[in-house]
């Protein structure tokens, strides 16, 4: 994975310290309603070794549409027993677990019967707070939200994940502090409103701002009748503990 191995320990020892009476979004793992999962561990690689272990994992995440599949080829759910999914729906949500990103994944697709086959990429951030272990995250105030950009195949015909920069998931909407702290209060609580009453923007510690999800846009038409497609993918990626 893009992570370096220390980051997993790390994340391990701030697991540790969370403490579970935060104001902090308890995470449970998200997939679309009409999803069928089907527990196939033949689809995972024979040195998958889970985060517990503290090994680096290597995951691939398949989704069957009716039309295609398409293959995330390493990505770890939260809950990573489930690695191959059936669904009607054309909006998939994912919650993926602590560390992980589709940055530089490969994706490959099963789509004959499309034409004018198109993946798109694209995150959004959000603010997060932070308390040693503990935090709170923001994620229904404001968001920066990037522009749709098309993702190119490698010789292997595998679209290749955009990557992005520190500054590029750090953008965030124009804020006062007045509007930040008022915000801080309504989602959060007073504890935290007394833990940024120093900062001056949005980015000072104990603030932050990061990527909390990861969208992929996946449009073609079908062979034998023209007929659109767009299928959706929301990746949620926790901020914290």
């Amino acid at each position: 994975m893009k992570q370096l191995f220390f980051f997993f320990i790390a994340s391990l020892t701030v697991f540790s310290a969370c403490d579970n009476t935060s104001n902090s979004k308890k995470h449970t793992p998200k997939v679309d309603s009409t999803f069928s999962p089907i527990v196939n561990k033949s689809n995972r690689s024979v040195d998958t070794v889970r985060i517990s272990d503290k090994t680096l994992s290597d995951s691939t995440i398949t989704i069957i549409y009716p039309e295609l599949s398409l293959k995330i080829k390493q990505l770890i759910l939260f809950d990573d027993s489930t690695t191959t999914m059936a669904t009607q729906a054309d909006t998939v949500k994912l919650l993926v677990d602590l560390g992980e990103t589709i940055e530089g994944q490969l994706i490959s697709l099963n789509s004959d019967g499309l034409t004018d086959v198109k993946l798109e990429q694209r995150y959004k951030t959000s603010v997060s707070i932070a308390d040693e272990g503990p935090h709170c995250d923001m994620l229904e105030w404001k968001h920066y939200n990037s522009e749709w950009k098309r993702l190119h195949r490698n010789k292997d015909g595998d679209f290749i994940c955009l990557d992005y920069s520190e500054k590029d998931s750090q953008k965030f909407p124009s804020v006062s502090i007045r509007e930040f702290r008022s915000a801080v209060k309504k989602h959060c609580g007073q504890r935290w409103d007394t833990l940024i009453r120093n900062v001056n923007k949005v980015t000072d510690a104990p603030s932050n701002v990061g990527i909390s999800h990861f969208f992929l846009r996946l449009t073609g038409k079908l062979k034998t009748s023209g007929k659109k497609i767009v299928k959706l993918i929301v990746i949620e990626t926790p901020m914290g503990c």
